[in-house]
Order: C-alpha cells, then structure tokens, then sequence
C-alpha cells in the first residue's frame, strides 16, 4: 500500500509515494529507514566518501568501529520513528544501490512545529542531481499534513560555506541563509556553520 503526497511547487516533479514500510519513493529513488542487511554498502560508501564528510558529518569516536557507527544509526533510525522525534532515511537507487543519507532530526511542535534536517552522499554517486531529489522528497514528506506526513511548518540545515554542494542543494529546494551561525563540534573540532531555513508556506 502506498499514499502519494501531491505539492505544487513551481517546477514538476513526480509526487513522493509514502509505503507502508515507512519508505517514501520519488522518481527513481527509494528512502527508507536503514536496516542491518545495510551495513556492507554504507561501510564501503562511509569509507571512499570519509575525508570529504568527516570536516561536516560527525563520524565514529575514538574508541568506536566504522560497524558501531553504523549500528548507532540503525538504532538512531529506529528510536525516532518510534518517538516521532526524528525520520532518518536511507537513499537507494531502485536497483537497491545504496547513495546516502538523509535525515530530518530534533522535531519539536509547540507553537510551531520546527526540525532540522541534515544529509550526504556517497561520493561515487556526487554530482548526479540525486541530493537534491533525495531532500525534496524527504522535504514533501516533513511538509505534508499529519498522519500522511510530518506536518513541520519550518525545517533548518545548518551548513559549512565550504561544503558547496550542500549550499547548492539547500538553494536550489527554497533554503534561504537565515544569517544566524553556530560552532558545532565536527570530529573534535569547531566548526563555523550557517543556518538555512524552509518555510512549508
């Protein structure tokens, strides 16, 4: 079973189907929720992608395993679905091939509903324009009334000026650099980050 998600927006586009394995598939990708038959693709992108993630993405600790990495966001994955407090997605090409991730975390609703969200791709697949669908499809979904959807009315990503290809995608889905920054602690360093910001109207 699945339920398609229909948004009007200036460009066209496939809708995003919402299955009821908790995926959301758009044009030629599949987002669905890691799982540990997983764990050798995201290990073999994790490492030929590592030296340009590891200055934005935190990775493993000191004392951890690329594998308990991965085990910390399947279990991610699993507890803010069940909290209705995250929706991290894996991106599969519909051949199973596995891209990247996408996530939307720290979903607060009080007055407004607010998250944030944050993503990466493997990069034998950069370039490709698959980022940009991957968000807009997990965009749609966050946007999109409850039980279907999330029903965010505000998601931000906070972004290095220095990670181009992030910067274009949040552009290209409506983002707009909000002028706040924050240091975040990346892989034991601070880091300068600029919040980006999207509105559901």
């Amino acid at each position: 079973m699945s339920v398609q998600i229909v948004t009007t927006t200036p460009t066209r586009r496939s809708p995003v189907e919402v299955e009821s394995n908790q995926g959301l598939r758009c044009d030629s990708l599949l987002l669905r929720p890691l799982g540990y038959a997983d764990e050798p693709a995201f290990l073999e992108a994790l490492e030929r992608s590592r030296e340009p993630l590891r200055r934005w993405i935190p990775l493993e600790g000191k004392n951890e395993s690329a594998s308990d990495y991965f085990h910390q966001q399947v279990q991610k994955a699993i507890e803010g679905d069940s909290s209705n407090t995250a929706c991290r997605r894996a991106i599969f090409l519909n051949d199973n091939t596995f891209v990247g991730m996408v996530n939307i975390i720290k979903i607060e609703r009080g007055m407004e509903w607010t998250a944030e969200a944050n993503w990466w791709i493997d990069s034998k697949h950069a370039g490709k324009g698959l980022g940009t669908k991957a968000v807009q499809a997990l965009l749609d979904h966050a946007f999109a009334d409850m039980p279907i959807g999330l029903g965010l009315h505000q998601v931000r990503a906070m972004i290095c000026l220095d990670n181009p290809a992030s910067v274009r995608i949040a552009e290209r889905l409506g983002f707009k650099n909000s002028g706040h920054t924050d240091l975040l602690e990346i892989n034991e360093a601070l880091v300068m980050h600029h919040e980006f910001t999207r509105w559901s109207f």
